[in-house]
């Protein structure tokens, strides 16, 4: 996996200068604006299968103007097989990287586009934007929406079989309590 040291918070119209991620392709990119999705792919990531397909991820933040989003796209996001993003906020939290991802599937149409929501609540209009049969994108979205480090680990390992036609075959997403009390 690729690391970036980010500034928090990402981009905001008052910062000057443009932000370029320096990142080299993969077959396999994770988009999203969760730094606990960041930090829970980087803590799993050692105890994944050793011939799991190179990952890169990056930070919805620092991808908000659109010279970063096209140089992104032109650099790293056009050599991908496998692209997920979770979006908080349904398609008009980032309207520019859905167009950008919709022009990429047109000119690559072997992209196996995952869109997922961030939070728990199913959103059909944004999941529409996949260019992978909604019942996968429901199962992807399943191990991220219950969270926790397993679920991440066997998403992945989801994504590789159904992605890469890897053999890792995890177990489903297991339900994660909402509720819980704390024991040191």
């Amino acid at each position: 996996m690729h690391r970036l040291a980010s500034l928090p918070g990402g981009w905001t119209p008052t910062m000057e200068g443009v932000i370029v991620i320096e990142q080299t392709p993969a077959p396999l990119i994770f988009l999203t604006a969760a730094d606990t999705d960041i930090q829970a792919i980087a803590r799993v990531w050692s105890r994944l299968p050793g011939n799991f397909p190179s990952l890169r991820v990056c930070n919805l933040l620092n991808l908000q103007q659109s010279f970063s989003l096209d140089d992104y796209g032109d650099r790293v996001l056009s050599h991908a097989e496998v692209i997920v993003v979770r979006l908080l906020g349904g398609k008009s939290y980032w309207p520019y990287g859905l167009e950008v991802l919709g022009e990429l599937t047109q000119t690559k149409p072997e992209l196996k586009l995952f869109v997922l929501p961030g939070d728990d609540r199913p959103d059909p209009s944004l999941m529409d934007q996949s260019t992978v049969p909604l019942t996968a994108v429901h199962s992807l979205w399943q191990y991220f929406a219950e969270g926790g480090t397993e679920n991440i680990r066997h998403g992945l390992m989801w994504l590789g079989d159904y992605g890469f036609g890897c053999n890792y075959q995890p177990p489903g997403p297991q339900i994660v309590p909402k509720v819980g009390i704390y024991r040191p």
